[in-house]
């Protein structure tokens, strides 16, 4: 299991718009569709407006390679480059780190 970390760096005073950008094109939710993906979500920088972290849970690093060749993912950078201060490739990866232990709540 791994989680990755995406740093946004925004434009000064855009993280509503980013956030909205997000809600508005299902980003988040195409990703849980994405074989290999448990869940997703993202933070804010507690001493950074301009600045999120999104974070995924994935089963494999090959399942979050799948995510980033993704056509609609490679697809979406142009409307988000528009609130980061500087710009996503088709090809832009979050930092990957592999899970050592893991435990976790039953839910239902």
């Amino acid at each position: 299991m791994i989680r990755t970390f995406l740093h946004l760096d925004l434009k000064p005073g855009r993280r509503d718009d980013v956030i909205d950008w997000y809600k508005e094109t299902g980003a988040l939710e195409r990703a849980v569709r994405e074989a290999g993906c448990l869940s997703t979500e993202i933070y804010p920088d507690p001493e950074n407006d301009d600045r999120l972290l999104v974070t995924a849970l994935w089963n494999s690093a090959a399942d979050y390679d799948g995510w980033v060749s993704n056509p609609w993912r490679q697809s979406s950078t142009d409307g988000i480059n528009e609130f980061l201060a500087e710009g996503f490739t088709s090809e832009s990866k979050g930092s990957i780190v592999e899970s050592l232990h893991h435990a976790s709540a039953q839910v239902g």
